[in-house]
């Protein structure tokens, strides 16, 4: 059913271009476009040379923050500003906060610090925020008064609950959630999420090469049709599939200016 239509644009929010690439899983022989964050030099390197399907975003990830030292995170935010100052970027990010394990949440000081560098750029170029948080959902609340003042968050990956989710938006955030396959793991707070939020907060995902099904060991960008296809009958398929579909679309064109960028797709 999901391959009859050819005006259906897949929209993937989150995924990693360059991790891709260099597993051979792009494939682009299917109506797709996507956000890639890339978050080392080497991987931007590899994500700026793709097409106009491809929005781009870089971030300083909260688990580089059990590799980086005080040089390499000014490193990285000198490079991050000096994308923003060209024009080169579509979003920030993942910038966030990461405490699911003992090694991630003991650095939760430089983690701190990343977030702040990038919370005052995307405030400073007014540019979208992706945002991933593990374990720290506190954390965004913590800074909801400063998130609202962005264009646009994108809390990619979603963990938390439906009355969390609610509860951000409530405060001013203009946000959106993004889920992949965990609505096919039976995770009971994403499956309550994908039915409850607004379609005008719901977002798609794979994070692709990441966040696999059980006996996968990667996940290919072309996986966003399942995705789409999960969400839909989540919702009790309330409307036509390609009416949804079409729906999700139009989100993307409000925060991320799709048809001045995808002229082909």
């Amino acid at each position: 059913m999901l391959e009859k239509n050819e005006n259906i644009l897949y929209f993937d929010a989150h995924f990693h271009y360059a991790v891709c690439k260099d597993n051979d899983l792009m494939m682009p022989d299917f109506k797709w476009a996507g956000l890639s964050c890339a978050h080392s030099i080497s991987e931007w390197n590899i994500q700026s040379q793709t097409s106009q399907k491809v929005f781009q975003a870089f971030g300083l990830h909260p688990q580089s923050s059990v590799e980086f030292d005080e040089i390499q995170i000014a490193q990285n935010a000198d490079f991050l500003e000096s994308l923003l100052e060209n024009n080169k970027l579509d979003a920030i990010g993942e910038a966030g906060f990461d405490y699911f394990t003992s090694e991630y949440k003991n650095a939760a000081a430089l983690q701190e610090k990343m977030w702040n560098i990038q919370l005052a750029l995307a405030k400073q170029y007014k540019i979208p925020l992706v945002v991933h948080c593990r374990k720290a959902n506190e954390k965004l609340f913590e800074y909801a008064s400063e998130l609202k003042k962005l264009p646009f968050v994108l809390f990619h990956s979603f963990m938390g609950s439906d009355v969390e989710a609610f509860s951000l938006v409530k405060r001013g955030i203009k946000c959106g959630f993004s889920f992949g396959k965990q609505m096919l793991n039976n995770n009971k707070k994403v499956i309550l999420c994908v039915k409850e939020l607004p379609l005008g907060n719901l977002f798609m995902e794979t994070d692709a090469p990441f966040q696999t099904l059980k006996g996968e060991t990667l996940t290919k960008p072309s996986d966003i049709k399942k995705v789409y296809n999960a969400a839909w009958e989540l919702r009790g398929k309330k409307e036509d599939f390609f009416e949804f579909a079409y729906k999700m679309k139009n989100h993307y064109n409000l925060f991320y200016d799709i048809n001045k960028r995808i002229q082909s797709v």
